[in-house]
């Protein structure tokens, strides 16, 4: 196999420490400028437009927003706006539209029509210039660089920390921001550790179907992951949160089935240690990815993150998805495939 193949995502999946490094300085002091508005008249509620990748770093939001900020979030169905024509009522409410090229016109139709309702609105995308951040009336840049690869990785990172850096201006809080400014350093020593663990891959060149489980901020990990896996390998792969699983879906476990489990220390390990352990027990294959030594050591394969580094929650995700894109590269290429040119897949998707 040519060294080339798939050497854009790799490069990308590797770029992400110094990709969110200058997210932060360039939008530290301006972002933490323009919270004041929200923390004078605190919005009611966020509402979030995303697509894709980007609806899974809006997941990651829904849990950052609520627990840290207090404030009610729901993510929004583009159709709603871009088909149906509806008047949603969101006054008083931030309204987040969310796309790395900018170019989702489901997206920027629910901020058009939020903007009529009296919403406030901010865009979060990769190109300042792009028709979403037109549409509004702020906007953060992700400052992620060009990305080339079809399979979306620094942009995802970035526009998570986009989201954390929102999180701590709202509420002035020196602790996330201390945590977001130790971004870079923890996702480097992960990609580090994943590349080193590369060759735990080769388990599963046959590898057909899997489900990814995670809860809370790693829900939108486990959903990610999943993409990456459908986008590169074309595997099918199916994200859950560890207790929907067990109400159906655990049905389809059989001898060797392999899930996936994202298992960071937090308020949620003792869940997804339970449906590990559950699922064990009915002769799945358990791979876990995480900083949990009481999950690594129940684990049939385990790719450690960050392991012995105090990660809060709340930050968790960054690393433990780095592991997971190089996981999913790792299987890509030893499937035969190109993860940069997936099949049927191009770089910008406009749906309406």
């Amino acid at each position: 196999m040519s060294s080339e193949i798939g050497k854009i995502m790799l490069k990308e999946i590797h770029e992400q420490p110094k990709a969110i490094s200058r997210l932060i300085h360039a939008e530290k002091e301006r972002i933490w400028d323009l919270a004041q508005h929200w923390r004078d008249a605190k919005p009611r509620a966020i509402f979030i437009a995303a697509r894709g990748t980007s609806d899974h770093a809006a997941l990651y939001a829904k849990y950052l927003f609520e627990t840290m900020n207090g404030i009610p979030v729901g993510l929004a169905a583009p159709s709603v706006a871009s088909v149906y024509k509806a008047d949603v009522k969101v006054e008083g409410m931030l309204l987040v539209g969310i796309s790395q090229s900018g170019e989702a016109a489901d997206v920027v139709a629910v901020m058009e029509q939020a903007k009529r309702a009296g919403a406030d609105t901010l865009a979060i995308t990769n190109i300042s210039s792009s028709p979403l951040s037109g549409v509004a009336r702020h906007s953060i840049t992700l400052h992620a660089g060009p990305e080339k690869a079809v399979a979306a990785t620094k942009t995802f990172t970035c526009t998570m920390a986009a989201l954390l850096l929102l999180s701590a201006a709202l509420d002035r809080s020196e602790g996330l921001l201390g945590d977001l400014e130790r971004l870079p350093g923890l996702v480097e020593n992960a990609i580090q550790g994943a590349e080193q663990a590369r060759s735990k891959v080769e388990r599963f060149r046959y590898l057909q179907e899997c489900v990814v489980l995670g809860r809370g901020y790693n829900l939108s990990t486990a959903c990610e992951l999943a993409l990456k896996l459908r986008e590169t390998s074309y595997l099918r792969a199916q994200s859950f949160a560890s207790p929907d699983f067990v109400h159906g879906p655990i049905a389809i476990i059989r001898q060797g089935y392999p899930v996936i489990a994202i298992a960071d220390r937090g308020g949620v390990l003792h869940s997804v240690l339970a449906v590990v352990k559950e699922v064990r027990d009915r002769g799945a294959e358990a791979v876990i990815i995480g900083n949990a030594p009481e999950a690594l050591e129940i684990a049939d394969v385990a790719f450690p993150v960050n392991l012995g580094m105090d990660v809060p929650e709340t930050i968790s995700p960054f690393s433990s998805i780095a592991v997971g894109q190089i996981f999913a590269h790792a299987l890509s290429v030893l499937k035969g495939f190109d993860p940069d040119q997936p099949r049927n897949l191009q770089k910008v998707t406009i749906t309406m």
